[in-house]
């Protein structure tokens, strides 16, 4: 059965599309078979693959009920990687649903059925709290949430914690944090140190040792986290 894990953090460009998108890649290079949910309807993942010779339903078909999740996923790599495209459609979603039972829980019903042919499915969420993040939280049995290193670190973080704690409780009680990745590294920066002292000071042992550093080779660093979490 694969482990379902959200990327999550209503801030905007912290890294939640690149978390996703390399840690899928580092996870298939060890050879697992990796489903990514494309839930951010501004997300630009799609631009990453050759997708032009596959022609699949957009995501948005099977959170409106109209078609199944396996109707949605393509293939994109020879070596174990798939992909749910999500884009604009998406925020139809939001709209549609809005009067619908269960609406924080369509894309966990949704993975039921295809959740058993994967190791992992990392799901990409939305920079906002709204109902496309709610069903990432309910369908996630972990989250990793990427902090940028900057002034900004705690900005929204008692919104989104609070959130996460109200699903738990809720919705999805096996839900827990896997951890805050610290990304946007800039060690020549003399706040650097001074921010991460903080982030440690804050969520201790939560805080992933790995580090997705500005300079480095983003293949690399999250072939390092993925050894952190699931080795």
């Amino acid at each position: 059965m694969g482990k379902i894990i959200a990327i999550v953090n209503q801030k905007g460009n912290v890294g939640k599309t690149t978390t996703t998108t390399f840690l899928g890649k580092a996870l298939t290079n060890q050879k697992k078979k990796v489903l990514i949910i494309d839930l951010d309807p501004l997300s630009n993942a799609i631009a990453l693959y050759d997708t032009s010779s596959q022609e699949v339903l957009p995501l948005s078909e099977c959170m409106e009920g109209r078609a199944t999740l396996n109707d949605c996923i393509m293939r994109v790599e020879n070596d174990g990687l798939s992909i749910a495209f999500g884009g604009k459609h998406l925020i139809g979603f939001e709209i549609s649903a809005l009067n619908q039972t269960n609406r924080e829980q369509v894309l966990a019903a949704s993975l039921k059925d295809v959740k058993d042919c994967y190791d992992y499915i990392l799901i990409d969420s939305p920079s906002s709290l709204g109902l496309l993040t709610m069903n990432a939280l309910a369908a996630a049995d972990e989250i990793i949430i990427p902090i940028r290193c900057d002034n900004s670190i705690f900005e929204g973080m008692a919104e989104l914690l609070r959130t996460i704690d109200d699903v738990s409780n809720s919705l999805n009680p096996q839900l827990t944090i896997a951890g805050f990745l610290i990304t946007h590294v800039n060690a020549e920066l003399r706040s650097t140190s001074i921010n991460l002292k903080e982030i440690h000071t804050c969520y201790g042992s939560k805080v992933l040792h790995t580090l997705i550093t500005s300079d480095g080779d983003l293949l690399v660093n999250y072939t390092q986290l993925a050894t952190e979490l699931f080795a």
